[in-house]
């Protein structure tokens, strides 16, 4: 079953009065001054947006400290202002901070852009601040894959946001945890599959295999085509401390029939991929790879192994909670598809 993707007519298809624009559009818009930031223009009866500046950090404290927790966020209202100020934006009117927004960038052309904060609740403003991350980090940073995650309770409101500012809904992601114990270290591990674990020389079988598992996979599927296992694999190196020694290729006779990424965080291990190419599926690899990885885990000595899947993946979903792995969290996942990317580029 594919993952269920609502708002797929997005920005420049969404319904809307005749003649009028989306936040997104008007933000590219080019002005007299050449910029397409014409939203932006400190003489606009409307917040500008511009990077945070050292000058704004004390008030950007408080206002981080008082305002409201805005719909959809999965922050806290008193989070403290983390990191570099050049990857925050704020929303400025009247010499006040009326809105901010942060973003993270990593390898493999990634970024990751916080609900924005806000004094009260307005989803033109979030928008526009939604639209100038997005295209901050696409130009400035390259991004391939921009994504925002969004608190499954108060979706609808952000995602509002979201789709004004020419994002996406890709899928809701099921965050699920499963206790490690001793005797994990004895769970079966089919005998017809041959382990590889990741090296240098060993590079190209895995980003060819994890390229393979791509095709009709059921775990957001409409993130197809935006980076390259290459790019993915990057990404997933930086998700805790890296273990190349957890990071298995499994092969029948001579062929590679997937793959299962485990790295460690604080108090678990996490499984940061798992993958079965088409031609294996339905042959209960899946499950040699998962035991293959709860087994790693229990070799590290971790108390617990969590992993994140899409809601609409029902197989594997199902595999997982009968390997005894339970949901923690649900949250909404958006992303910029590859044709606004285009758009933010230019």
């Amino acid at each position: 079953m594919a993952a269920t993707l609502e708002d797929r007519t997005g920005l420049l298809t969404g319904s809307r009065p005749a003649g009028s624009v989306s936040v997104f559009e008007e933000y590219l818009r080019p002005n007299v001054y050449g910029r397409r930031d014409a939203c932006l223009m400190s003489n606009n009866p409307i917040p500008a947006i511009r990077p945070a500046r050292r000058s704004d950090l004390v008030a950007l404290v408080e206002f981080l400290a008082t305002a409201p927790h805005s719909e959809g966020a999965t922050d806290t209202p008193g989070a403290p202002v983390a990191g570099n100020l050049a990857n925050r934006l704020v929303a400025v009117y009247g010499g006040h901070i009326t809105g901010a927004i942060h973003y993270t960038t990593g390898p493999g052309y990634t970024a990751a852009i916080t609900p924005p904060r806000l004094g009260s609740w307005d989803e033109d403003l979030a928008a526009r601040l939604l639209s100038a991350a997005a295209a901050r980090v696409r130009r400035k940073h390259r991004a391939k894959l921009i994504q925002t995650l969004v608190a499954a309770q108060g979706a609808d409101a952000m995602g509002a946001a979201l789709v004004r500012a020419g994002f996406n809904r890709l899928a809701t992601l099921i965050t699920m945890r499963r206790p490690v114990t001793a005797a994990d270290l004895g769970l079966p591990v089919s005998d017809t599959i041959t382990w590889r674990s990741y090296s240098r020389l060993r590079h190209g079988k895995f980003v060819a295999t994890i390229r393979a598992t791509y095709r009709d996979s059921l775990d957001c599927p409409a993130m197809a085509g935006l980076r390259t296992a290459h790019d993915a694999i990057r990404t997933h190196r930086q998700t805790g401390r890296y273990r190349p020694k957890r990071w298995r290729l499994g092969i029948i006779g001579h062929t590679p029939a997937g793959v299962a990424l485990v790295s460690a965080l604080p108090g678990r291990a996490e499984l940061v991929y798992l993958g079965v190419v088409p031609e294996m599926r339905g042959h209960a690899v899946g499950r040699a790879l998962l035991n293959r990885a709860i087994r790693d885990a229990a070799e590290m000595g971790a108390p617990q192994m969590g992993l994140a899947v899409d809601a609409g993946n029902t197989p594997g979903l199902r595999l997982y909670q009968a390997e005894g792995f339970r949901e923690t969290r649900r949250r909404v996942a958006y992303f910029v598809p590859k044709e606004n990317l285009d758009t933010l580029e230019a």
